[in-house]
């Protein structure tokens, strides 16, 4: 235990450690811009890592059941303007981050808004600091000090998993790897015949479904097909049983606490009972491979029917239930947006550091596991085969869309685990420690060196990089629009990163930022932008109500807005649009007023020029 506590400590001083390291270095990101005063004069202040735009979209959420009268995020108005729309993120983790912010209020008096700026710094280190204390403390209760040392090192050091609990980056995709390798753990140890293994493997599992269903169902499969085919006729077909039966009630339970009863619609991007209903009957076809019995037709079928409801509500619904079947929104996802990119081409802008990492040493575990089972052939390990069956499909779907990658590290890390104790079966406990410490070091050393180390080197030369500096700008663009309307709502038509940006400094009302809910949004953004009809850009921005038009050279997103309405539009098409001709300063329309803009000194050097513009009011005549 002595050890064990040893690694909780060094975990802490890292993390810890680190998030001052990022603060500092946010710190000068937050000094650019201000023209001279001693702050930003915006609602929200706050410079994020420059791929952290969701945590900026999270803070404007939690505020809002903060200042609101709703319990749960079923509704937001910061974008798809007039109208908003509606709303599926975890509404949990948004009061994690409001009640933070609460915290954070009443230790220091800072207003609301800038008190859950500052406290978004230390929520993901606490986050997962308590992540490891319970993940390590139940392996050490379940499967000894030698694999709960190995899973606090890994959740200290690897990589991705730390990616997800970035400081500032209170996003929910460290709590996915969480549930997944809390999944792939507890089945695994099932396995082996632990006792209530099912238990911690499934809550895992459903609070993931709770977090992001579309995220977590493909662990949740594997680990099920895995079972099935490597689980022996006399396992204990009653632990697979319970955890269907544990996964399928959990699930059902935060559905009901994020949705019922007035927001049950069939949406199967999110935690749906259909998925509960899957998972029962999941559990079920496992545990009959075990234990196989005789059974009446009803007794037999019904598991199927219970699995095949899903794919069939899909394939029927279409986008009514499942909004990336869109083709608006598949091109979005397949052209436009990182995560869904294959590996390949994410990894093109990628350094040298993190190709390597990505490419070797994430997916050492999966070689060193395929030959090992090469040479042990039928001697193979039950426990090797079903790790290796889970963690081969989600390192290949990791290179199909990058996204994976959180579910096939996570993964990872646990047929880590499997192959020191294959390989160290016969010895001892400290060759069995020595073996664990050399492949930790080994896989999961170089990138927390990595990341630990970057942010302190970038404080240390006093290096600011263009994606925060863009930040900066962004709130300076925020602040230069609220000036020339000191009051009433702003509402925002930029590129939807511009969206994103600018809208949460100045809190301001937007139409198209790259969320799956906000389909609408990004449709009606794209119709003005494309069109090459003046009046019909009129019509449509002051049917949105918009006031203000923001147009930066970087990532306007003009291009991408034309090709994604129209598969066949033309370079002419393009220098056409009533977005270029914005973009250009070409051509403005007369109910447009260009708004003088020059970025401040310090932020010239990131070459992006930006074009701003204000909605002119109707003149309104007197009848005669």
């Amino acid at each position: 235990m002595k050890y064990l506590a040893l690694a909780w400590a060094i975990a802490a001083y890292l993390l810890f450690t680190d998030a001052r390291n990022v603060r500092d270095y946010l710190a000068m990101a937050s000094r650019l811009g201000l023209r001279g005063e001693a702050q930003a004069a915006t609602p929200l202040r706050q410079p994020f890592p420059a791929f952290a735009p969701d945590a900026q979209v999270w803070i404007r959420h939690s505020l809002s059941l903060v200042e609101g009268d709703e319990v749960r995020l079923r509704h937001t108005d910061i974008d798809n303007a007039p109208m908003g729309r509606d709303v599926h993120w975890n509404s949990g983790w948004a009061w994690a981050i409001a009640g933070a912010g609460q915290v954070h209020r009443a230790a220091t008096g800072l207003p609301l808004p800038q008190a859950t700026e500052r406290a978004a710094m230390w929520l993901n280190p606490v986050a997962l600091f308590m992540a490891i204390l319970l993940f390590s403390s139940w392996t050490l209760r379940r499967l000894g000090v030698v694999p709960a040392i190995f899973i606090t090192a890994a959740m200290a050091l690897q990589a991705r998993l730390l990616e997800g609990f970035f400081p500032y980056y209170v996003d929910h995709h460290g709590l996915l790897a969480m549930s997944v390798l809390g999944l792939v753990l507890g089945a695994t140890a099932m396995l082996r015949g632990v006792r209530g293994a099912e238990i911690f493997s499934a809550l895992a599992g459903a609070f993931g479904l709770w977090v992001s269903a579309a995220s977590v169902i493909p662990a949740i499969a594997v680990t099920a097909i895995a079972a099935a085919i490597v689980a022996p006729p006399d396992a204990d077909a009653r632990a697979w049983r319970m955890w269907g039966a544990v996964g399928a009630a959990a699930a059902l339970a935060f559905y009901a606490f994020e949705y019922f009863p007035n927001h049950m619609a069939l949406r199967l991007e999110v935690n749906h009972p259909l998925y509960a209903i899957a998972w029962l009957a999941a559990g079920e076809l496992v545990a009959r491979r075990m234990q196989p019995a005789g059974r009446n037709r009803a007794q037999r079928w019904w598991p199927w029917i219970a699995l095949l409801a899903l794919p069939a509500t899909m394939a029927m619904g279409g986008a009514a239930v499942l909004s990336f079947t869109d083709p608006f929104m598949a091109r979005l996802h397949a052209q436009h947006i990182r995560e869904f990119l294959p590996m390949w081409k994410a990894l093109a802008e990628a350094s040298p550091a993190t190709i390597v990492r990505i490419c070797v040493l994430e997916a050492v575990p999966l070689v060193a596991a395929l030959v090992t089972l090469a040479i042990l052939r039928r001697r193979s390990p039950r426990l090797l085969v079903f790790t290796t069956l889970i963690a081969a499909p989600l390192l290949a779907m990791a290179w199909w869309q990058a996204r994976w990658q959180l579910n096939a590290s996570a993964a990872g890390v646990v047929l880590a685990l499997v192959l020191v104790e294959t390989w160290t079966a016969n010895r001892d406990e400290r060759m069995r420690a020595l073996a664990a410490a050399a492949v930790a070091a080994i896989l999961f050393l170089p990138g927390g060196w990595d990341r630990y180390y970057s942010a302190h080197a970038a404080v240390a030369a006093r290096i600011v990089n263009p994606g925060e500096a863009q930040m900066a700008l962004a709130r300076d663009v925020a602040a230069v629009l609220r000036s020339t309307q000191p009051s009433g709502d702003i509402t925002l038509l930029a590129s939807p990163n511009g969206s994103t940006s600018v809208g949460y400094y100045g809190r301001f009302r937007t139409l198209g930022t790259l969320y799956w809910e906000n389909a609408e949004g990004l449709k009606a953004a794209a119709a003005i932008f494309s069109t090459a009809d003046d009046s019909q850009a009129e019509r449509l921005i002051r049917a949105r109500r918009v006031t203000h038009v923001a147009m930066f050279s970087d990532e306007n997103f003009i291009e991408p807005y034309l090709v994604l309405s129209n598969p066949q539009a033309t370079p002419q098409m393009l220098q056409r649009s009533f977005g270029w001709r914005l973009l250009t300063g070409a051509e403005i329309p007369a109910w447009l007023e260009p708004i003088p803009y020059e970025a401040p000194p310090d932020l010239r050097v990131l070459n992006n020029p930006v074009r701003l513009y204000r909605v002119r009011e109707r003149l309104q005549f007197a009848k005669p």
